[in-house]
């Protein structure tokens, strides 16, 4: 039996999760500046833009390149993974630096078969297999800037993503 992806939205609910097959479009206004959050994944600017459409019932946008939509779907709403293209995360960046914003239309990508879930995993497990193997060689291409030397502020927080049959609901700093 193969396992399933499951993405677990901020209030509890877990929703099946699949990567993209096509890409979306969204309308972004100026005047969700004031009801928008910084630095907040679901009540950010563009979040409050997605939401405006009929079908979506949640949204988490991260600090990097990955968007979660929840749609509502025919039978049972469901969660797709989407990546941010460079239009989306520099009108986000500026949105959490000074709450600046201009009315702009944003596209979710499908992700390229490098920036899916299962390829990122797969990556990182052999990444993490030759570290500890001592085989990795590590690549200098420069130094790496961080959102807060960037920008100025932190970094969103990371969406809970599952396999099925293994979250564990209990909080690594209760189980102590």
């Amino acid at each position: 039996m193969r396992k399933k992806r499951l993405y677990q939205a901020p209030d509890g609910k877990s929703y099946p999760l699949r990567e993209a097959d096509w890409n979306i479009g969204f309308k972004v206004y100026r005047s969700d500046r004031y009801k928008a959050v910084q630095g907040d994944p679901q009540r950010c600017l563009i979040a409050l833009g997605i939401k405006r459409d009929k079908d979506v019932l949640d949204v988490f946008i991260g600090s990097g390149k990955d968007a979660y939509v929840v749609f509502k779907g025919k039978g049972k709403p469901f969660a797709v993974h989407f990546v941010l293209t460079k239009t989306a995360t520099s009108l986000l960046d500026a949105f959490d630096k000074d709450r600046s914003a201009a009315t702009k239309q944003i596209f979710l990508r499908k992700p390229t078969p490098g920036r899916t879930l299962a390829a990122r995993r797969k990556m990182n497990k052999d990444r993490n297999r030759r570290i500890k193997n001592g085989e990795h060689k590590v690549k200098h291409r420069g130094p790496n800037i961080s959102r807060l030397t960037r920008l100025g502020v932190h970094h969103r927080p990371h969406p809970r993503t599952f396999t099925s049959g293994s979250v564990s609901a209990l909080n690594p700093a209760d189980a102590a």
